[in-house]
């Protein structure tokens, strides 16, 4: 028997004036998951975490954490949920133990608690060297590490995760993926928001994809990328690397074209037709293909081929 999901949403709307922020949003999360929630800016991912985190009222439909409505009962859903927002709300004039302690304080943990759980956290992030370092001493990705840690001292079950790599160095942020991973192996549900689409792929194991209040889509990243293997794409590196994007355009088979690390990512209509007005335009240009080969649609792919769709449905709409 599939067992309850520890979030459960249906039909979730709200509206600001006339902005529509969400439009009848359903979706559940699975107790032990990560759950990536994706979509360009304004999409509404932010007034979703604020509903499910019972700071702002939904409009129309239903939210559950833990089995519990989020509006009806607000403290029992609180006292069982972590939220990592994307700027630290920590004190900076406090050192690292003592904001833990204080959070612990804040939570009702008793004394000799609250100092062994701050104690615990700060060995297993890594930061029990900085323990008596003041917050606003630390580095941004160290920053990271204590504010995540910060939701982590009443032992929730659903931890909100808001851009948590975001600005961090490659070192740091692959880290804290590490991090992200270990929280969730030790039993917590981990709730993400990222514009890192290769970041998701890798940490999640179903994704959602929210355009315009809208679902766009949902399931585990490999059967997103499924919706959209229709795709044709080439990498294509040229010879000498001279500036061929009048080249690319020119060709009828080639829809999309972008330049990354020396190597060219087309978007074509059939690779066959599309290899040979490449290998034609080349000549023609003095240049030559060096090296072709096809590629395998990613996350990233698939999100932007329904932010296209959906954004032409919605231009449609009278």
């Amino acid at each position: 028997m599939r067992s309850v999901p520890i979030i459960s949403v249906s039909n979730l709307s709200k509206s600001f004036g006339s902005l529509r922020a969400l439009r009848e949003v359903s979706f559940s999360v699975q107790r032990g998951e990560i759950f990536a929630y994706l979509g360009p800016n304004g999409a509404g991912k932010t007034t979703t975490i604020r509903i499910l985190g019972g700071l702002l009222p939904r409009d129309a439909g239903e939210v559950s954490i833990c089995g519990a409505d989020v509006a009806r009962e607000p403290v029992f859903v609180k006292e069982r949920i972590g939220v990592v927002p994307d700027e630290s709300n920590l004190y900076p004039e406090l050192t690292c133990r003592r904001n833990l302690e204080y959070l612990g304080e804040l939570y009702g943990l008793r004394r000799g608690m609250r100092s062994a759980k701050a104690t615990e956290l700060l060995e297993f992030f890594a930061l029990t060297g900085r323990a008596d370092t003041p917050f606003g001493a630390l580095s941004r990705g160290l920053k990271r590490r204590l504010t995540i840690a910060a939701a982590l001292v009443h032992e929730p079950e659903v931890v909100f995760l808001d851009e948590p790599t975001s600005g961090l160095d490659v070192p740091s942020a692959r880290a804290l993926r590490e991090l992200i991973r270990s929280i969730n192996r030790r039993g917590a549900t981990v709730f993400l928001t990222t514009h890192n689409l290769q970041e998701a792929e890798v940490l999640s194991q179903r994704v959602l994809i929210l355009i315009q209040g809208r679902v766009a889509a949902l399931g585990t990243p490999a059967e997103i990328r499924q919706r959209v293997q229709r795709l044709n794409l080439l990498a294509v590196t040229f010879s000498p690397q001279i500036e061929v994007a009048p080249l690319l355009k020119a060709c009828p088979a080639v829809l999309q074209a972008s330049f990354q690390n020396g190597v060219w990512r087309l978007e074509v209509t059939e690779a066959h037709a599309a290899l040979q007005q490449l290998v034609s335009f080349a000549e023609a240009a003095g240049v030559r293909l060096s090296e072709i080969s096809t590629m395998t649609a990613s996350l990233e792919d698939a999100f932007m081929s329904l932010l296209t769709e959906c954004t032409t449905k919605e231009e449609a709409r009278p």
